[in-house]
């Protein structure tokens, strides 16, 4: 909008606009009298130009986005922390027990009567943490023999994008989201920390019955914790039967009964007889092959639109193995054994397994 209110260019409209016959040249009187308010000027429209882009949707960043999508009720996701189950041997610590282990705090808690660990900084840095790693007490817990790292109950997520913020603004305006409508249970199951992408299913087990599919940010199934939120966010299921109670306890309206699910997995299975170029090797093809497959599979889980059943395509993972450094060309390329598409159901969703590759030569 102001890309031509730059220091030269108003300069040289000012001068252009000289009397005739005064002397312009650079270190004249006129020209210096006015270069101090010239340059004002394009700092003034320098910050106008930055205003314009704070203000629009499209452009806006960080904390001026999150006040712009607060118009309509929105706010940024947070980050969550990783949580662990964890094996305790000898007297169980109290809650709120710090330990220490990969260089990351962590602290105890229960779910009723089961620990689990949770790590202090948010964010997915805390979900390398691998099953059976020893937990460290920071300090002195009397009878406590060992804790050790189990599975992990419920990844830790970063804060939500701009891009996702924007996004989610986005569909709230064009859906629109209101009076319990479709895109309205898609917008509330988004809008939980940990919920990367959310499938509404209406009329799923009969009249006034919603089912909510839900993915985390990286395309998998939801944990369970995430899935609990969810519930509980949107419709409690207090009697534990697996649906909402329809009592308007949550944000669904009063007789609709809202069910949270996670997906099925599927796990996809790649096998390839690669051309290695000069100097690769295969164990980082591969490796290279599992990162570029997960992602095109989480892509195709979170951009998918509502009534959408993703297609898992042969050919766009042949063509990520071409376009895979150290690959010179590729045969017999299996996926799940054959060599067609693949389309899951909708409450299914496509995850990396196995990546087998073998040379060609």
């Amino acid at each position: 909008m102001f890309e031509e209110k730059t220091y030269a260019n108003l300069l040289a409209t000012a001068l252009a606009r000289a009397p005739d016959g005064i002397d312009t040249r650079q270190g004249s009187i006129y020209r210096d009298s006015m270069v101090g308010q010239i340059l004002l000027l394009a700092a003034f429209y320098a910050d106008l130009a930055n205003l314009s882009d704070l203000v629009m949707l499209d452009t806006t960043t960080d904390e001026y986005l999150d006040l712009r999508v607060a118009e309509r009720g929105i706010e940024r996701q947070s980050a969550t922390p990783a949580k662990y189950n964890v094996t305790i041997v000898g007297a169980l610590p109290e809650e709120g027990t710090r330990f220490f282990a990969n260089d990351m705090y962590f602290a105890l808690f229960y779910e009723g009567s089961t620990p689990y660990l949770e790590s202090e900084e948010p964010g997915t840095s805390g979900n390398v943490v691998e099953n059976g790693t020893a937990a460290s007490p920071v300090d002195t817990v009397e009878g406590l023999a060992s804790a050790t790292f189990g599975s992990l109950l419920e990844p830790g997520t970063n804060e939500e994008t701009d891009e996702s913020l924007r996004e989610r603004n986005k569909e709230s305006i064009t859906g629109p989201a209101e009076n319990g409508n479709k895109q309205h249970y898609k917008t509330w199951c988004e809008s939980v920390s940990g919920v990367g992408y959310a499938r509404i299913i209406p009329l799923w087990n009969g009249p006034n019955t919603v089912k909510g599919i839900i993915t985390d940010d990286d395309g998998m199934p939801a944990s369970e914790m995430v899935v609990a939120r969810v519930q509980e966010y949107i419709d409690p299921d207090s009697d534990g039967d697996g649906e909402g109670d329809g009592l308007g306890e949550g944000v669904a309206n009063i007789g609709a009964k809202f069910t949270a699910v996670a997906p099925t997995s599927l796990s996809m299975n790649v096998s390839v007889i690669i051309s290695l170029a000069s100097g690769a090797t295969l164990p980082d093809v591969k490796q290279e092959l599992e990162t570029k497959i997960t992602q095109y599979l989480k892509d195709l889980v979170l951009n998918s639109t509502e009534d959408e059943r993703p297609i898992i395509r042969y050919n766009q993972i042949g063509s990520i193995i071409l376009d895979t450094e150290g690959v010179l060309d590729y045969s017999d390329l299996r996926v799940n054994d054959g060599t067609a598409n693949i389309q899951p159901d909708y409450d299914v969703v496509g995850v990396m397994g196995t990546v087998t590759v073998t040379s060609a030569s």
